[in-house]
């Protein structure tokens, strides 16, 4: 069985000011569907439903990977200005907190209790 995405382009969309190209629109689909398996993949067992912060973490992580060149370039300079990603090799990743924000809250194990001494 697929897992539904947990996002869709329109949420990508909704979270820049920049019109997405048609082109950009299916990169955005297929980057979707992979940071959708990889959040599944790093957060065992997914919770059902996914928490509302997975649509926001999943929109991030693709927004990030559409502004890294597809065709793998390191580094390019356009005038004086130069452009390096952040992180090696670019691409799909989510960060540490970005994998804590879709795992489920602890739950409050706040209340009284006793701790029996002898």
């Amino acid at each position: 069985m697929l897992d539904v995405p947990l996002a869709t382009v329109s949420d990508v969309q909704a979270r820049t000011d920049q019109d997405m190209t048609p082109e950009q629109q299916a990169r955005a689909a297929v980057l979707i569907a992979d940071a959708s398996a990889l959040a599944r993949s790093r957060v065992m067992p997914f919770p059902n439903p996914p928490p509302d912060t997975a649509v926001g973490v999943i929109c991030t992580a693709v927004l990030r990977a559409l502004g890294t060149p597809a065709d793998g370039t390191k580094s390019e300079t356009v005038g004086g200005h130069t452009r390096v990603p952040a992180r090696e090799g670019g691409g799909l990743y989510l960060t540490d907190d970005e994998i804590d924000a879709l795992r489920p809250a602890a739950p409050n194990r706040g209340g009284v209790f006793s701790i029996w001494t002898t």
